[in-house]
């Protein structure tokens, strides 16, 4: 199943110290919440792919946020990561991991699409570059998170709404 039971009820504060929350979706066709961790090595390896979809989508409509969901990272631990990995959007700390839970986020990094009502219409992987644990491709042969996206824009259904995802599990979310 891929739908919420309600509309994520959040308000997280992004590393500058501006404060969003749940009443933004409806602003927007989708929003992407990438969920991440500063030392995770497959988080890090989306840093420009992510930038990338956002310069492609954002101006479609779609929002971009990360989201930090491990109590131990700070605002300037998040502002010196997204500035070293040049990352075009705002970084949301959920520190209490609320919209982790909300959504079902587990692992870095996972993707979570919610539609303008805070339904949700994807979760899962950016691609399959992450093969299992140690193994990856060159490239991606699937683009999960790119697929979902023109779908959405196209007002259709999304092909695959969850994937699996290999990464860093959120410490404490299970």
């Amino acid at each position: 199943m891929c739908a919420l039971a309600a509309a994520p009820n959040f308000s997280l504060l992004d590393a500058s110290g501006k404060s969003h929350d749940g009443s933004e979706l409806a602003q927007h066709r989708a929003t992407v919440f990438l969920f991440v961790a500063t030392d995770c090595p497959n988080s890090n390896t989306y840093a420009p792919i992510m930038a990338r979809l956002y310069r492609e989508y954002s101006p479609r409509g779609i929002a971009f946020f990360n989201v930090y969901s491990d109590p131990s990272e700070s605002a300037d631990t998040i502002r010196k990561h997204d500035s070293e990995f040049g990352v075009p959007f705002p970084g949301l700390l959920d520190p209490q991991q609320a919209l982790a839970r909300q959504t079902g986020a587990r692992s870095t990094p996972e993707a979570i699409v919610l539609a303008p009502d805070g339904r949700q219409l994807y979760r899962g992987r950016v691609d399959n570059r992450f093969v299992a644990l140690g193994k990856t491709r060159f490239s991606p042969t699937e683009d999960d998170l790119r697929e979902a996206l023109e779908a959405i824009l196209q007002n259709k259904p999304v092909p695959h709404p969850v994937t699996k995802v290999l990464g860093c599990a959120i410490p404490g979310v299970n």
